[in-house]
This record gives structure tokens, C-alpha cells and sequence, in this order.
């Protein structure tokens, strides 16, 4: 089973133009990975909840903090554990425990992983009855010594009682446990789901760890031939939640946000929007150090401090809007108004004003001591608009054209008041268009005729005499024609008379003279077809009669 994320404070610090400072801090600051040593099925589940086991048979993991702790000092934790769902076939429990030794320990089975470690201590969360350790008929909770979770034999320092409602916590809820050691009164309290269920009070340090004060502390937990998923959860716990400071300017707006509670009591209320919400605004004028009392659901708060170091006036910049230039100009980049003595610009200047002529994103870093701040300008150059519409052209009547002209940052008028970029050529005439942006203007033209790119002139009547008028029957064109790929004459009665392949028009060689194979043919009317293939890529067949005189 998965949690959600619980019960987690932190600190973020937003400054007056710019994000000056991020603080993560105090009550529940997640633990880093490091922190823990992890064995057998152990894992992490992310924020802040660790698997000890999966529901899987003979399992066994624990967590130990790398760290020894002094007991020579109280401490109060406060936790969520999760049992898993199974009661009858459910096993083994959780204990919590403290211990000198090392932090690679742990037995499979009812032992729950602590089974004779010694010297420790532990609060055992037993889950399942085994006769032979005098386990009660339901779930239980005890304090032990020295891994002997065997009750009865005068290592029980306290308890076994019924850990939940009804004597069963493997019910698929997750359940609070609060643990708190006074090390003056030497007294160990055990709450569960909010219901104080033990206290010892006896000399642990010396009575159990021969006056030796520092211990190793964290959880363990086992499965042997029956499961459970098992987990735990930290919420406050004084052994890692530590106080924290943070340094900001004078002026400077803080939103202190803690997570978690039900209620929220923050003091001192001085320079705070509202002193009991999770996220006050806080404003200090000199160094300050903010409580949090934040009650959880069992009606407990625990208490945790917020150093805010005021340093000095706040530095303000503005370096203004993102700008657009010309190409050639210089823009000036002043930071000198804002209070800081020292300064770092993305382009590794370091005066307070700068002069630039490129394009690009320009950042600085003003600094007065522990106070900075920062800023950045867009800045874009930009080159006057250049019209080119090119030369004035011919098109053929079944062509299209689209004039095109550019600029950046630009407006256009063309002829017709049209104010796209683009204009649709649909006559003859000529196209004139201005383009204009902050850096200039500038004007072109072009003229564009239309004209009928498939013009061929095929005479209606020759006459083959030999007077060198009009001797031969020749296609002509006025430059748009690429080829005549086929050229054929047929008589009357459909007979064929003449044909050439893949000539150029206008030669009268390759022409028809009026003869078929070398004879004269009479005067009459023929029919001619011509496959010609035009510049502009199309190819058309042509047809017509001619006549032949003579």
C-alpha cells in the first residue's frame, strides 16, 4: 500500500521583484537517503515513508540511522505505521528500536527482526500470537530489553497491551505512533493513535547500556510463514527535524508555509500577515526567530524555530521591459540604483552598466554583502525592411503567381491596400507594395502581363510551285514552342501523306513540300494533326484542315 505524501513543513522565501532565496526547512524536513542504512526487503517509498516489508513470506528489513544519538538528551517522535490488511494470516510487527551495536541486524519470523539484539531497548508492535513467546490472544504493544520478545521473562519493561481498537491494526489504515524519552526524568512514554498506552521510567543508559549514552536508533520489522505489507511514515521527530535559519535583506517579504497540522500557532505574531495559518507572510525588520506550534490530530503540537537573519537594505533593480532595436544601435543596461556593490552579468562583465549590440538574454547578479538580487532584459535587433519583388516577368494566361516580401516587425500596403505579407498576381498590372517596421521603409514594384503561352500559326492553304512563296507547309510560333514532337498530314479518305518527329518550329526543312513519295499530289483539302509541346511544359494537339493549291 501506498501513502500519500504526509505531513510535510518547509519554508520558501519570495522576494520583493525576483525569487532571492529558496529555503526547504524544519518540522518535517524529508530525510535524505544517506541518512538510513537499509537491509534485506527495505526500501524507500518517498516522502518520507519507508517499506520494511513487502506481503511476501519469509521477509525481514530495517532502517538504521547512520547516526548515533545521545539519550543523555529527550527526544520526541511522532510516526505513521501501516500493519497491512490480512488479520488472521497477517504477520510478524514493527519495533521500533535503539541499540549500540551496528546498523546491519535482523532475524526472519517472530522475531520481527530484533530477536537478541543486546543491550537495546525497543517498543515491540506485535501482530501476530505466538504461544511460545506468551503472547496475548490480540495485537499488542510492549517495551522490551535486550531482544527477548518473550513476555514473562522479566525483560518486558512494559506492557503487553492491545495496540488498537478491537485488538487488531492490520486493518489496511495507518495508525499514529507518538514515542517521547525525558531524558531528565528518565521517563519513556508510548502513545498509540492518540491514547497513551505505556510510560517506563528507569535509568536506561546506565541500567541498560552501561552508561554508555550513544545508540544507534531506527525500525525494524519481519514476515515468516504468514505476511504483511509493513511501513512507516515519519512526521516530527526531534532526532533529524532541526531549527534553521535563513538570510534575506531588510524589506524583503517572506511566506513562511508549513504543512501537515490541523492548527498552526507562529510567534512571534511582529511582522507577521496572520500568526495562525499554515502560510503567514512574514516582513521582519531585524533578525527574528519564528516558532511554529503545529497541532497534529491527537490534539499535540510540536514546535519548531525559523531563523530569519535581516542583513540590510533590500537591493532593488530593474533593468525595464524586453526591448526590440535597430540593427547598429546600442542599448545601455543600467544597474547602478540598485544599492549593491558588486555585480556579474551573463556576458561575465562586472560593471553596474553595461552598452550591447546583440541579441540575447542579459542577466545580473547584484550582491551587497549576504543581500542579492537579480534581473533580466530580452533584448532583439532588427534590420530595416528591403523590398524585392523581382524583374517584371510574363505569365502564361493559366498561371498563378504569389508576391512575396518580408520583413521583420513590419507592416505592408500594397497597391490595393492589402496588408498581408503575400499578394495574389490575378491580371496584368503592376504590383507595388511599401513595407515598413521601427528601423525603416521601403518600396518595390513589378509589373506582371499576361499572355497566351500557347500561340502557333499553321497556314490554311499553300502552294508548292517552285516560286518561293509559300512553297511548304511550316508550323510556326513566336518563341513558344519547345518542340513539335509529332507533325502528320492525311488525305481525304484518311490516307497518310506526310510526318515528322521531334523538330522545332519555324524551319521550313522540315516542312511538307506537297508530295508523297516523291510525287505531286493534286490540288486538294488535307488534314493535318501536330503534337507540340509548349515552354511552359504542357503539350497540346493541334488540328486544322489545309489546302493545297496549284
Amino acid at each position: 500500500m501506498l501513502w500519500s505524501a504526509i505531513d510535510t513543513f518547509y519554508l520558501s522565501l519570495q522576494m520583493k521583484k525576483s525569487l532571492l532565496l529558496t529555503l526547504l526547512v524544519a518540522c518535517f524536513l524529508p530525510f535524505a537517503t544517506a541518512q538510513f542504512h537499509f537491509n534485506g526487503s527495505a526500501r524507500s517509498l518517498g516522502d518520507r515513508c519507508y517499506q520494511l516489508t513487502p506481503a511476501t513470506n519469509g521477509q525481514v528489513g530495517s532502517i538504521w540511522d547512520t547516526t548515533k544519538i545521545n539519550l543523555n538528551n529527550s527526544f520526541d517522535a511522532n510516526l505513521d505505521l501501516f500493519f497491512g490488511c490480512k488479520d488472521a494470516d497477517g504477520a510478524d510487527g514493527i519495533v521500533f528500536g535503539f541499540q549500540p551495536i551496528n546498523t546491519s541486524i535482523g532475524q526472519q519470523g517472530e522475531g520481527m527482526g530484533f530477536l537478541g539484539v543486546s543491550p537495546s531497548i525497543g517498543i515491540e508492535m506485535d501482530t501476530y500470537q505466538n504461544s511460545n513467546r506468551g503472547d496475548p490472544s490480540y495485537d499488542h504493544i510492549a517495551i522490551i530489553k535486550n531482544g527477548d520478545i518473550t513476555h514473562g521473562s522479566g525483560n518486558t519493561l512494559a506492557g503487553p497491551v492491545s495496540i488498537g481498537s478491537g485488538g487488531n491494526v492490520e486493518d489496511c489504515q495507518k495508525h499514529s505512533l507518538r514515542v517521547k524519552w525525558d531524558a531528565v526524568a528518565k521517563k519513556l512514554q508510548v502513545w498509540f493513535d492518540c491514547e497513551l498506552k505505556l510510560t517506563y521510567t528507569g535509568d536506561i543508559v546506565n541500567d541498560i547500556f552501561g552508561g554508555n549514552p550513544l545508540v544507534f536508533w531506527g525500525f525494524t520489522a519481519a514476515t515468516g510463514g504468514a505476511n504483511n505489507e509493513q511501513n512507516v511514515c515519519f512526521k516530527f521527530t526531534t532526532l533529524i527535524d532541526k531549527p534553521t535559519k535563513a538570510n534575506l535583506c531588510k524589506g524583503d517579504t517572506v511566506q513562511l508555509n508549513a504543512y501537515g497540522g490541523v492548527t498552526y500557532r507562529w510567534s512571534p505574531t511582529t511582522g507577521l500577515s496572520n500568526p495562525n495559518i499554515a502560510n503567514p507572510i512574514a516582513k521582519p525588520d531585524v533578525t527574528t526567530t519564528y516558532t511554529v506550534a503545529v497541532g497534529d490530530r491527537c490534539g499535540v503540537e510540536f514546535n519548531q524555530e525559523v531563523t530569519l537573519v535581516v542583513n540590510g537594505d533590500p537591493i532593488l533593480i530593474e533593468l525595464g521591459p524586453d526591448r526590440t532595436l535597430c540593427v547598429g544601435e546600442t542599448a545601455r543596461l543600467d544597474a547602478s540604483g540598485s544599492g549593491a556593490r558588486t555585480y556579474k552579468w551573463s556576458n561575465n562583465a562586472t560593471d553596474s552598466i553595461i552598452f550591447v549590440q546583440k541579441d540575447g538574454l542579459y542577466k545580473v547578479q547584484a550582491a551587497r554583502g549576504n543581500c542579492t538580487a537579480t534581473d533580466s532584459v530580452l533584448l532583439h535587433f532588427i534590420i530595416p525592411p528591403s523590398v524585392k519583388l523581382g524583374n517584371d516577368t510574363v505569365l502564361c494566361e493559366n498561371k498563378k503567381l504569389i508576391l512575396l516580401t518580408w520583413a521583420e516587425a513590419a507592416t505592408y500596403k500594397w497597391q490595393d491596400g492589402s496588408t498581408l505579407p503575400s499578394f495574389p498576381v490575378a491580371y496584368t498590372g503592376i504590383y507595388t507594395v511599401t513595407v515598413s517596421n521601427k528601423c525603416g521603409r521601403d518600396s518595390g514594384s513589378v509589373k506582371v502581363t499576361y499572355d497566351d503561352c500557347h500561340k502557333v500559326y499553321i497556314p490554311t492553304a499553300f502552294s508548292p510551285n517552285d516560286d518561293n512563296i509559300n512553297d511548304a507547309l511550316v508550323i510556326y510560333d513566336h518563341g513558344n514552342v519547345r518542340r513539335v514532337k509529332s507533325f502528320r498530314i492525311y488525305d481525304r479518305w484518311g490516307s497518310l501523306v506526310f510526318e515528322k518527329f521531334d523538330f522545332t518550329p519555324n524551319d521550313p526543312a522540315f516542312g511538307w513540300n506537297g508530295k508523297y513519295n516523291n510525287s505531286l499530289l493534286q490540288s486538294a483539302v488535307y488534314v493535318y494533326v501536330a503534337e507540340i509541346e509548349f515552354t511552359d511544359g504542357e503539350t497540346l494537339v493541334k488540328k486544322g484542315d489545309v489546302t493545297l493549291m496549284r
